[in-house]
């Protein structure tokens, strides 16, 4: 009897191997690749972060800009680590393994999406627009996440049961359900793009200089690149197996922490190039023709 029971717990601690095809493999290739991505955009930016930002006093644009810039990595990590996963052992739980991944991303995308914010507000300065900027997101991302556990997705965890074996839930396996988060934020992207765009034709069509042309030019090609990502996003959540779904995680946490950090480092950068004589930090004076200057200086 006792060498059954010991054979009985050596077999309940022995490792089950995880399924595994075609679809989980690219979405591990993918996510470790997108890792890559993060980490060697870090390195050959690491410059322009020790000329424009280390040396710089702490300000809230500062903070948000560190946390867009070094929590993907912990994020990211969390979904490398979720990637390379090939065993189950077995009473082990990844549920709030996942949670806390999650709750990464989405901090990731607020904050470079808050630095998009502090840019449009500092360009408009209306109280009414900030107010617009931040309860206009929470209200898209509150319906999508409630919609989001309604049976209104095809094919989906909510709808149809999924025949693969996924012990604890430590499976690489992402949800068609997404697909509201991701098309809430193509539509904040979208408004926030026509607005830029409004502000740019009606507050500043006769504003010159390098400083302005950057800061609308890049705030435009960020917006631009969030809601292409998003909308391939949508694509592969909805289209592929199940197993292709998980593809879509890491993608969007690259690009809003790369192009954030980015679109900083080239606004202090041509501020410095423009040699006005104001903090680095700002989003500085906007020259109109005549040699007018306004005086609305904002911390971008």
């Amino acid at each position: 009897m006792r060498s059954i029971d010991l054979l009985s717990a050596n077999s309940m601690d022995h490792p089950i191997a995880l399924y595994v095809d075609a679809g989980l493999q690219a979405s591990k290739y993918f996510n470790v690749g997108m890792f890559a991505v993060l980490i060697f955009d870090y390195f050959i930016t690491l410059e322009a972060e020790s000329q424009w930002v280390w040396h710089r006093k702490w300000t809230f644009v500062r903070f948000i800009f560190t946390v867009s810039r070094y929590l993907p990595f912990f994020g990211i990590g969390m979904t490398f680590v979720g990637a390379l996963r090939t065993q189950y052992y077995p009473g082990e739980s990844c549920v709030r393994f996942g949670q806390a991944s999650n709750v990464l991303h989405i901090i990731c995308i607020l904050a470079a999406e808050g630095l998009l914010i502090t840019r449009i507000y500092a360009s408009w300065n209306s109280k009414r627009l900030l107010t617009f900027l931040l309860v206009f997101p929470v209200i898209c991302f509150v319906v999508s996440y409630i919609i989001s556990d309604t049976p209104l997705v095809f094919n989906s965890t909510n709808t149809t049961p999924i025949n693969i074996p996924d012990p604890g839930n430590c499976l690489f396996l992402g949800g068609r359900n997404n697909v509201f988060e991701y098309a809430a934020l193509l539509l904040y992207e979208l408004v926030l793009l026509c607005l830029m765009l409004y502000i740019r034709f009606s507050k500043y069509n006769d504003a010159i200089g390098q400083l302005q042309e950057t800061f609308f030019n890049d705030s435009v090609r960020y917006m631009m690149c969030i809601m292409i990502v998003s909308s391939f996003s949508i694509i592969l959540t909805m289209a592929p197996p199940i197993t292709w779904v998980s593809i879509t995680d890491s993608p969007q946490i690259v690009i809003h922490s790369v192009l954030a950090s980015r679109i900083l480092f080239n606004l202090r950068a041509s501020e410095g190039r423009s040699r006005i004589p104001t903090t680095l930090a700002n989003v500085s004076e906007i020259q109109f023709r005549g040699d007018q200057l306004s005086t609305v200086v904002y911390d971008v």
